[in-house]
């Protein structure tokens, strides 16, 4: 009998082993799922880390500019009101001007100004010819003549 118990004990401790190592191998498939998803879980608070940290600095950056904008509108604003008041005080004045003398009461001018010149204009050309293209406005343009093109 004593055989009996021995190999029954045996087929027991066989099933016993077999049931540990199911086991063992259930535990570390949920360990490797764990870890996958603690890792995925990691790499999206460092992505959200930062998207926070590049949020932050954009809203920064706009509120900088921002600023910089609120500090032009009011340069703008100020050279504007001096300017109005330049222009104000300026028609204050020609308010302030006695009225002007009859033609007999004046004294005779003594010379008379030239008349301004005017820039040289390019011929006009018919519609349909060639299309004009206006040149940049700048200083060099407006002392140098305009370039007629020859056919």
């Amino acid at each position: 009998m004593k055989l009996n118990d021995l190999k029954k004990a045996a087929a027991k401790a066989q099933q016993d082993l077999q049931f540990v190592e199911l086991k063992v191998a259930e535990l570390q498939q949920k360990a490797k799922v764990a870890k996958a998803k603690s890792e995925q879980t990691r790499l999206a608070h460092k992505s959200a880390r930062k998207s926070a940290k590049q949020a932050k600095k954009l809203a920064s950056a706009a509120e900088e500019q921002a600023r910089e904008q609120r500090r032009v509108l009011e340069k703008a604003q100020k050279r504007l009101a001096k300017a109005l008041k330049k222009v104000g005080k300026g028609k204050s004045k020609q308010q302030g001007k006695p009225a002007r003398q009859p033609v007999a009461a004046r004294p005779p001018a003594t010379s008379k100004r030239a008349p301004a010149k005017k820039p040289a204009e390019a011929p006009k050309t018919q519609k349909g010819a060639a299309p004009r293209q206006s040149a940049p406005a700048t200083a060099v343009n407006a002392t140098q003549p305009p370039i007629i093109p020859t056919l």
